[in-house]
């Protein structure tokens, strides 16, 4: 059996886990003006982490990284060696930087490491949104090893950097005035700690994932349909035993761009066979586009919620990318959801 262990988050309405999440919960929103102009000349606005110091590339995915790492690692045993699987955007993403400063920013995270690393099974993924269910993958398939208890995985993302929001801009994928379809720029670090040893403290049970492929995806000429996204869905829900109306939340990854949200309506549609009462949760309304992030934020928040008892039945997230990629993740309570 996997579980969640514990996690780390810092994102713009939070410093650690247990603030983030509150801030999501209730749809706390901090907003603020960037250093660039729309093509109506107007600021636009975006979600910031207030770091103490003016940090910006990869020094700044690095700093998210050492927080949410070190947080989701206060619960591992002393003598154990940890694989870290760390998601990161893609090396042309930052390119003053060097095509080599992802595999720079994991030996930065490692070197810094308050525990033991196993870096022989350590890895980075370099692709953004799209390399969350790869790097996920790669979590469970090491967690299938019984020597080794622990793996550290997920991401971290800056869509505020100033180069990053031009090219946005000209790419016409911000929200503005006169785009509606957009969403706003956000960053986040999230890091989740899987067990192959669960104890009753732990966060939440995982119990399924699956990916599939996305022909529709973006930049195709085919119309949404969400078919890879109910695959994904469906495998999950299988190896979880459950129907899809049975389960007490959805969180997604959407953030704002209506065709993501649409694969999921359409998705849904069809994997319902009764009626359905789950609470869809969209963390990006806080934190606006997250990146490499943003599947393991949604995957930490509904972790959050089953450890404090707020859904008492299974939930699930949702993963999307502009590429093929699709996943989904069940999760359910532990013996020691409830407690406060």
């Amino acid at each position: 059996m996997i579980a969640i262990a514990a996690a780390g988050a810092l994102t713009p309405v939070g410093l650690d886990l247990t603030d983030t999440m509150a801030a999501l919960y209730t749809h706390v929103q901090l907003v603020e003006d960037l250093d660039v102009l729309d093509s109506d000349g107007e600021p636009l606005s975006g979600m910031k982490i207030r770091f103490a110091q003016d940090i910006a590339g990869p020094a700044r995915l690095a700093a998210m990284a050492h927080a949410v790492v070190d947080e989701a690692s206060l619960s591992v045993e002393p003598d154990a060696r940890v694989p870290i699987v760390l998601c990161c955007p893609e090396a042309a993403a930052f390119a003053e930087a060097g095509p080599e400063w992802p595999a720079r920013l994991l030996a930065e995270v490692i070197a810094e490491a308050a525990f033991t690393v196993d870096r022989a099974r350590s890895r980075v993924v370099a692709h953004g949104r799209a390399g969350m269910t790869e790097a996920l993958g790669a979590a469970l398939a090491l967690l299938k090893d019984s020597s080794i208890p622990y793996c550290l995985v997920g991401g971290v993302d800056c869509f505020v950097d100033t180069a990053r929001v031009v090219a946005l801009v000209d790419d016409e994928r911000l929200l503005t005035q006169t785009n509606k379809d957009g969403f706003k720029p956000g960053e986040a670090g999230v890091m989740l700690l899987l067990t192959n040893r669960p104890d009753p403290d732990a966060l939440a049970t995982w119990l399924g994932a699956a990916t599939a492929n996305e022909e529709a995806c973006r930049g195709s000429d085919r119309p949404v349909t969400g078919a890879g996204l109910q695959q994904a869905i469906t495998g999950a829900l299988a190896q979880a035993r459950l129907p899809y109306e049975s389960l007490a939340c959805v969180a997604h990854d959407f953030s704002g761009e209506q065709r993501y949200f649409e694969e999921l309506l359409l998705a849904s549609s069809r994997l319902a066979k009764g009626p359905v009462t789950s609470a869809v949760e969209l963390p990006a309304f806080s934190v606006g586009e997250t990146g490499a992030a943003a599947g393991f934020l949604a995957i930490a928040m509904l972790a959050f919620l089953h450890a404090k008892g707020v859904h008492k039945r299974p939930s699930l997230a949702a993963l999307t990318s502009d590429g093929r990629e699709r996943g989904a993740v069940v999760l359910g309570p532990t013996a020691g959801q409830g407690r406060s």
